[in-house]
């Protein structure tokens, strides 16, 4: 049998692959993307991307082709610019494909989850419109490094992103569970994000006394936040957010989910602003994109 003929656009990618791609070339063929932050090497990548995958709203074809000077499809640009960007973060090619594919699945209604975004330490305005929820673990080292961006995404966007953090101790984390109640405790005392700042910042030295210490700096009574953590307190909140998440498919930390879609993209600002301004779009359309 004879194969089927490449794609013009796969054609000239996989010749590119290995040669790159200048800027000059790559305006010629993809004239409404800006790739000038590219290497000639992602810039190949990225033609190999756009000619694999297809526009999630208005043109109904490839990306590449939804970016032709002729087209005016206001999505394209914006797709693009997630494909630089993960290019950017050294994905390959066929990761990137796979990245893209799956963030646009997610909105999918059937694809969301029904969590509660009450009962939690929250932040920003309580009727903005993109509740991200975060399940997370204080000896998990990804749940640190995602405490900054996940905050300044509120700060970023105050009138549209809420956060709602759950805890998610996880069984190989020992003292996950007890700094977990620490936190409830300082939560009920308004002290709930400072609390979890410290222990993030000291996960090796989540000991006992490392918790009343911490308690002490925030003007807290560190022997009645033990012996209330201890004496299972704050348990049925703790097991609560844990069941909700394993009910979610919750399986690893941090997990983020906005409006109920499970976040598939790197848990850092510019990937984060970017879902919330599409979860924005998805929400005021009521499930569907802007019109072009």
């Amino acid at each position: 049998m004879v194969p089927p003929p490449m794609h013009p656009l796969l054609l000239i990618a996989a010749l590119l692959a290995q040669a790159g791609l200048s800027e000059e070339r790559a305006r010629q063929i993809l004239p409404r993307a800006d790739l000038h932050a590219l290497t000639d090497q992602q810039r190949a990548q990225f033609l190999e991307v756009a000619g694999d995958t297809f526009g999630y709203a208005g043109c109904n074809d490839t990306l590449a082709r939804c970016l032709a000077a002729n087209v005016t499809d206001k999505h394209a640009p914006r797709m693009a610019e997630l494909v630089k960007a993960l290019l950017l973060e050294g994905l390959s090619t066929s990761a990137t494909i796979e990245m893209v594919e799956r963030y646009y699945a997610s909105f999918a209604k059937e694809k969301r989850q029904k969590l509660l975004d009450q009962d939690c330490a929250q932040l920003g305005e309580a009727k903005a419109p993109v509740a991200v929820v975060e399940y997370s673990d204080y000896q998990c080292p990804h749940c640190a490094a995602a405490a900054k961006p996940l905050r300044e995404l509120v700060r970023a966007l105050p009138a549209k992103v809420r956060l709602c953090f759950k805890y998610f101790p996880l069984p190989g984390h020992p003292r996950a569970p007890v700094a977990s109640a620490c936190a409830e405790y300082a939560r009920q005392q308004g002290k709930f994000w400072e609390m979890g700042d410290l222990m993030f910042a000291h996960q090796e030295e989540l000991g006992d006394s490392e918790l009343k210490s911490f308690a002490r700096q925030l003007g807290l009574d560190g022997d009645a936040m033990l012996r209330q953590a201890y004496a299972g307190r704050f348990d049925a909140v703790i097991e609560r957010h844990k069941r909700e998440g394993v009910a979610a498919g919750v399986q690893a930390t941090p997990t983020v989910f906005f409006n109920g879609r499970q976040s598939t993209m790197p848990l850092k600002l510019e990937f984060l602003v970017f879902s919330a301004q599409d979860e924005d779009e998805w929400q005021r359309n009521r499930g569907g994109w802007d019109k072009d």
